[in-house]
């Protein structure tokens, strides 16, 4: 008994561990791939080499698109609705604490409140998406390059990936 409850831990752990390795590459074959626009910062990890963060403009909500009588506390789960512009990115339409109706046209996004500014009167949002590692020494090239386009693959259950910087 004790033996057959062995090999069931261990093969549960198993499973876990590739079911984790799974949803991180079914992202690709049946989430969502959006475009977003960035200002890229060139630092470097000693363990993991060159790394750019990223800063997106979809961060940065503005009170009138945000939903809700009562505003968060640093840390909460926030849902952010993103729909395609013209130019193919994907800009804020409305954000909350509770999820929300996704249109036809829409993309839900969940990330992490981090604080209200209430000079500019912006909610700040983290999405997770701010480090992209790169080819070492391949940093300065992204740094000069300004503003780029930055595509993001959203699976149904919400886990996100950078796929490509443009």
């Amino acid at each position: 008994m004790k033996r057959l409850l062995t090999y069931f831990v261990i093969t549960l752990q198993a499973l876990f561990l590739v079911g984790m390795s799974l949803s991180y590459y079914l992202i690709d074959q049946v989430g969502k791939t959006i475009k977003l626009e960035t200002l890229p910062v060139d630092p470097q990890d000693i363990f993991y080499g060159d790394y750019v963060t990223l800063r997106y403009e979809i961060e940065q909500i503005d009170e009138s698109k945000w939903q809700g009588d009562k505003e968060p506390e640093n840390g909460d789960t926030v849902y952010v609705l993103v729909e395609e512009t013209d130019d193919g990115t994907y800009q804020v339409v409305q954000g909350s604490t509770d999820r929300l109706e996704v249109g036809a046209k829409e993309v839900m996004l969940k990330g992490r409140y981090l604080y209200r500014d209430s000079y500019d009167r912006v909610m700040h949002v983290d999405y997770g998406l701010g480090r992209y590692y790169i080819e070492d020494g391949s940093g300065k090239n992204y740094e000069q390059s300004g503003k780029m386009i930055v595509t993001v693959a959203i699976a149904p259950w919400g886990q996100k990936k950078i796929v490509s910087l443009d």
